[in-house]
């Protein structure tokens, strides 16, 4: 669900409104018991939407707040020359075999 939320956040506030279209990419790595994933788009940009955290952003922070209890992190970064590269880090947890 929480990489669902950051491409359809991508989708809808990044390449919707750019004329020109983009490029989602999803990156995720597993390295020393962490997960890190990555949403980038090559869509308007941060600056561009004139919009601050939607509620989307929003409650998936308060997600990863409560499932993790303070140990995920969501960062946004703006992309030059345009776009936005989310990226989460939180404790891999494996299913049992």
């Amino acid at each position: 669900m929480t990489l669902l939320t950051l491409v359809e956040n991508a989708v809808r506030h990044g390449i919707d409104p750019s004329e020109e279209g983009g490029r989602i990419e999803v990156r995720v790595q597993l390295r020393g018991g962490r997960c890190y994933a990555e949403v980038s788009d090559t869509g308007v940009g941060i600056r561009a939407s004139g919009k601050g955290l939607g509620t989307g952003l929003v409650t998936l922070r308060e997600r990863l707040e409560l499932v993790f209890a303070g140990d995920a992190q969501l960062q946004l970064a703006a992309l030059a020359p345009h776009g936005v590269r989310a990226e989460l880090d939180f404790p891999a947890q494996r299913s049992p075999a």
